[in-house]
């Protein structure tokens, strides 16, 4: 398990592999002129990163997770799991502008990913969105029609939209 030094550390030598600022629309990984040796080291730290971060996130150490989703996000601003990560949990916390700021940015980086519309879709229903709601759990399904949480979540607000008559 990493400490806090330790996670410093490394992040701060990622960063030095990584180069600097990303070409806007590509990942920081495809836009460094590292070689792709060192890509490839880049991404198993980030996927590690991210186990940190998501065995955090399962832990509701939120702040510890915050924090890692955000130094991955430092190395590779188009990481589409740790916007997701990050809109999960400020949506948890009852946090939304930066929640749907998080989960826009990971479905505009992953559009075909059934699962961030769900969570997109879920952070529009705790906001009363419910138009808005109803159009991301349909494009989840859309993308996956076995996802079950989208579906149980559509039904939800349909059932709700039928018994309060909206």
């Amino acid at each position: 398990m990493f400490n806090l030094t330790q996670l410093s550390w490394l992040l701060a030598s990622l960063l030095l592999l990584a180069g600097c600022a990303a070409q806007p629309g590509k990942s920081s990984l495809e836009s460094t002129s590292v070689s792709g040796k060192d890509n490839q080291q880049i991404a198993r730290d980030l996927e590690k990163m991210y186990r940190l971060a998501r065995k955090y996130q399962d832990e509701a150490q939120f702040a510890e997770a915050i924090t890692t989703y955000e130094n991955m996000l430092a190395i590779d601003p188009n990481y589409a799991e740790a916007h997701n990560g990050l809109g999960v949990i400020y949506s948890i916390q009852g946090n939304f502008d930066p929640a749907l700021q998080h989960l826009q940015q990971a479905v505009a980086l992953a559009p075909l990913a059934s699962h961030l519309h769900n969570n997109l879709g879920y952070t529009y229903l705790l906001l009363g969105r419910k138009p808005e709601a109803i159009s991301a759990f349909e494009q989840a399904l859309r993308l996956d029609p076995e996802n079950l949480h989208a579906r149980a979540n559509l039904t939800a607000i349909r059932n709700q939209t039928e018994t309060t008559g909206e």
